[in-house]
């Protein structure tokens, strides 16, 4: 028997695309959680034409593996280092700048775009497993923030296809002792405001992940690409003047205005997220527990290059 709870996730950064760095538990271990193997191909269907109304048994043709899981958003805990999230965000198409002993910066890159190979273990209670193992992954990410939650960051890789195998457990992983900081005094400002009451906040890095076919590979993709990006997300702010906040005027001049906000007070794990030209796509009137709010959908655009948004870890 197989205990969804004792399942154990893996990731390590490739060196060169699709070739196993063989990860391990003592330094390569995710503390995630949902997490889904799902072993994805395209049925061929044979319309033969046979004398008879009978379908004929179906081929798969292309194969892949797609993997999602939930990740918590926090920082390594000392300040300058990388925490688990890099490799992650790294092959979801963001570059990494690490400033030793001050930040750890991740924004957007339009080249030299990372992967990595994840080993899922399903552990038995008889020390055996069965391992899923995916490599040349890359994915997308989608942040959620939620007033009084911890802030969750949910992955979605697809990766090259390789049959499962059983295997002996892997031994316990260690847990990591830095624990995420709650969305709380958390600085919001949108176009310098800081007085907007805001209950959620998310994002989607909206990346394009396209498969690269071939005729002489395994499974016939011989790569993963992220080819392209738009980064969207929504927030909620209460129902404002407008003299205090014109949302119509923002939205009818698509005037792009900077958002950012920031996550936890302590050293090596506070997260700042900004992004500095946003523009409103609708203004919807909502409520929230009896008082009015808006829903406000939004898409961030480039402003220098390669910066439309930008996550920091100090």
């Amino acid at each position: 028997m197989f205990l969804a709870n004792k399942r154990i996730l893996l990731a390590k950064e490739e060196s060169s695309y699709g070739q196993d760095p063989t990860p391990t538990v003592a330094n390569n271990f995710m503390q995630a959680s949902n997490i889904k193997v799902a072993y994805k191909g395209d049925v061929l269907e044979r319309n033969i034409q046979r004398g008879n109304l009978s379908p004929v048994t179906p081929v798969i043709g292309k194969r892949w593996i797609e993997v999602s899981f939930d990740m918590e958003l926090k920082g390594s805990g000392t300040r300058g280092v990388a925490g688990k999230l890099g490799d992650l965000l790294e092959a979801c198409g963001l570059a990494e700048t690490v400033s030793v002993g001050s930040s750890v910066t991740y924004a957007p890159s339009s080249s030299t775009m990372k992967s990595i190979t994840l080993y899922v273990y399903d552990a038995q209670d008889s020390g055996s497993a069965k391992l899923h193992k995916i490599t040349g992954a890359r994915g997308n990410f989608n942040l959620s923030l939620e007033a009084g939650a911890i802030g969750k960051i949910s992955f979605t890789f697809q990766g090259i296809y390789t049959v499962p195998a059983d295997v002996s457990e892997p031994g316990a992983p260690t847990q990591e002792s830095t624990v995420p900081p709650i969305v709380q005094s958390s600085a919001f400002s949108l176009n310098s405001v800081t007085t907007l009451i805001v209950q959620a906040l998310n994002l989607d890095m909206g990346n394009d992940i396209q498969a690269s076919d071939d005729v002489s590979s395994a499974g016939s993709i011989k790569a993963f690409n992220i080819v392209g990006r738009k980064p969207q997300g929504q927030f909620n702010p209460e129902a404002v003047t407008v003299a205090t906040y014109n949302f119509w005027s923002d939205w009818v001049g698509a005037t792009a205005r900077a958002l950012s906000i920031v996550i936890g007070s302590v050293s090596g794990n506070i997260c700042t997220i900004t992004a500095p030209k946003v523009t409103v796509d609708n203004v919807d009137m909502s409520e929230r527990s009896g008082i009015m709010s808006h829903d406000l959908p939004y898409k961030c655009a480039v402003n220098s290059g390669n910066d439309e948004i930008q996550i920091q870890f100090t």
